[in-house]
């Protein structure tokens, strides 16, 4: 079966809007130092490929998966720092997501390890995720993530209450993806353009998950307005509020949507008063097509998503 397309394209287009101040309340300080004590296997202060042993079965015959990893340049292995896994679009690849994103920047800045994993190739010999499940080409994408998340937490000296995940287009589908399947290790997420398919097995995630989606009103790859059986019995989609208003159900939300913003450019949306402040917010670029915008009010997206992943960390289990 053919894997639902989208495009790797990355274009920004502007969103000049402020920064909403009642969006989500202040996060808890960051993990204290602990006695990691792990070298790491590649300098701080750079980006390097790293490998994992693949199932072939699960893996369209591939031995090895791959994912680069960011390290911070004042990365000293004795302090567990946050994760912010950037998933590409349909025909990109890690690199490409790499440089179109600005995390590596941000990451020396602010803290924490970026990671950028690989997707295998469809029939077309394009990269891309299998954000169903196995229906695409018996992929395991699960899998997959479980297994890089335990050699990074073997690697490096991870925050696990912290490790994040976003992409655009398919990878922004795959973002969704994980929020669905890997809930119990994934803090939050933010997808943006995403192309949010029926999830094989159903979306049970066990806990409710943060969710900030960015999407432009006006895609033409991935439709605000999803896309009907009738038009698409294959592959249809919801529309992108559909898609929010399902995991505010979830989060089990009682306010919302409420703007908190609106301009020419943009309109802002929010989902509160969630259980364990699983805040559900969504960014609508008007008139916007299929690409990440460069900012969002006068920020970086990437800063915006950053500062959102922050106000998120994995709730603390109780006993």
């Amino acid at each position: 079966m053919l894997a639902p397309q989208s495009t790797s394209s990355a274009h920004p287009s502007a969103a000049k809007i402020p920064t909403p101040t009642t969006a989500t309340p202040t996060a808890s300080p960051m993990s204290a130092n602990v006695d990691c004590n792990k070298a790491s296997p590649i300098q701080p202060g750079t980006t390097q490929n790293q490998v994992v042993s693949a199932h072939p079965q699960a893996s369209r015959g591939e031995h090895t998966r791959s994912y680069l990893v960011h390290l911070p340049s004042s990365y000293t292995g004795k302090t567990a720092l946050p994760v912010v896994i950037v998933f590409h679009g349909h025909g990109g690849d890690a690199a490409n997501a790499e440089q179109s994103t600005g995390f590596s920047q941000l990451a020396d800045s602010e803290q924490f390890l970026a990671v950028y994993p690989q997707g295998l190739l469809d029939d077309d010999h394009l990269p891309f995720w299998a954000s169903i499940g196995p229906l695409d080409y018996n992929i395991d994408e699960t899998l997959f993530m479980n297994d890089m998340l335990n050699k990074l937490e073997h690697d490096f000296c991870v925050d696990t209450q912290r490790i994040y995940a976003t992409g655009f287009s398919n990878g922004g589908g795959m973002s969704g993806f994980v929020a669905c399947k890997l809930a119990h290790r994934i803090a939050a997420v933010a997808p943006i353009a995403g192309n949010y398919y029926d999830v094989q097995g159903g979306c049970k995630p066990g806990r409710p998950v943060p969710i900030l989606e960015i999407h432009g009103s006006q895609d033409p790859i991935v439709p605000y307005n999803g896309i009907s059986p009738e038009t698409n019995p294959q592959w249809p989609l919801p529309s992108v509020h559909d898609w929010l208003q399902a995991w505010a159900t979830r989060n089990g939300c009682t306010k919302g949507p409420q703007q908190f913003f609106q301009d020419s450019d943009t309109t802002g949306l929010q989902w509160t008063n969630c259980q364990q402040n699983a805040t559900v917010m969504h960014y609508r670029i008007e008139g916007g097509g299929h690409s990440i915008p460069a900012t969002i009010g006068k920020q970086p997206t990437s800063l915006v998503i950053w500062n959102f992943f922050k106000a998120h960390p994995m709730p603390q289990k109780t006993t």
